[in-house]
């Protein structure tokens, strides 16, 4: 059997299990040489010569080149499948010879982990992304998405950006300020996976102002009456990106805001188990990678920002 037609089948079978992330991976994976191989036959050649190519731009799958970090979740994406295959389709696949490979291709630096980011977003950024966004949301420019107020509640929330598209009315507990989040992205899955986390009143003056009944009529979405937020994560992003390209702002993510609401409380003196609360994170080395303990200047309050959008009269 080859790769990517065993990519199919445990994608078929594992179906709603893991996270948009795995599974467009192991797609994506499929466009290369790589899953032409047979699984049984696959040597440290091949995974050697997969490393090379995505060092470089691969004009058929039409991405790269990409980071060791990158290289090196595709290769774990890959084992995956191989493991699956050897336990629930009895498949003869020398996962020893993997392992052997990989760890040699770790030994000479051509994969790695990723390294720990702590970009933040200063201020003055803040305050261009919102200004920028709310701009064009008055002028009808964004006649959907109301990013100005998305950046706000992703910061506050400490919601990742898929989650934030997929938080559901009714799972929102307006009396015991807590929401819950389905499906949260864990390595063992994510299907079944709900926690509800802390709603701030930060979150709760963003929320009132997203479920005005003006402000939601130009989402003009047919699950307006079940999402919070019923738009396209991958549009979130997007347009996040390009805005940033454009007021000239480097380096900056739509998930470094989850690190900014992370670190704020932290800040703050919240505890680690006061912290998870909020960012769902299962343990502080999960955690940890998200909180900057570096010594910053005050941020900007959630009044500041609201003020910036002419919302200082809901703030009190």
């Amino acid at each position: 059997r080859v790769l990517f037609r065993s990519i199919d089948l445990y994608l078929n079978e594992t179906d709603g299990v893991y996270s948009r992330t795995k599974v467009n991976a192991l797609k994506l994976i499929k466009k290369f040489p790589i899953a032409k191989k047979s699984i049984t036959k696959l040597n440290s050649m091949d995974l050697s010569d997969h490393v090379a190519l995505r060092k470089t731009y691969c004009p058929k799958a039409r991405v790269g080149p990409v980071v060791p970090s990158t290289i090196l979740h595709e290769l774990l994406q890959i084992r995956s499948v191989l493991t699956h295959a050897s336990v629930m389709w009895e498949t003869p696949v020398d996962l020893n010879a993997f392992d052997r490979t990989t760890a040699q291709l770790r030994k000479t630096r051509q994969i790695s982990a990723s390294r720990v980011r702590d970009r933040l977003p200063t201020n003055s950024e803040l305050e261009q992304l919102i200004l920028h966004f709310y701009e064009k949301w008055e002028n009808r420019e964004f006649k959907r998405y109301p990013m100005h107020l998305i950046i706000m509640f992703a910061v506050f929330s400490c919601r990742r950006q898929a989650e934030l598209t997929r938080m559901e009315l009714r799972d929102y507990d307006k009396d015991l300020h807590a929401w819950k989040v389905r499906n949260i992205k864990n390595p063992k899955g994510s299907l079944g996976n709900h926690k509800e986390f802390t709603v701030s009143e930060e979150c709760q003056k963003i929320i009132e102002i997203l479920m005005r009944p003006e402000l939601r009529k130009r989402f003009k979405s047919k699950t307006a009456d079940k999402y919070l937020l019923p738009f396209s994560s991958t549009t979130i992003s997007r347009e996040f990106h390009l805005a940033c390209k454009s007021l000239g702002i480097e380096d900056l993510r739509f998930h470094d805001l989850r690190h900014e609401g992370c670190t704020r409380l932290a800040e703050k003196g919240f505890t680690i188990p006061q912290i998870q609360q909020s960012s769902l994170h299962d343990s502080w080395q999960s955690l940890q990678r998200y909180v900057s303990l570096k010594k910053r200047k005050a941020t900007l309050t959630l009044e500041e920002m609201l003020h910036l959008i002419n919302e200082m009269q809901h703030s009190s």
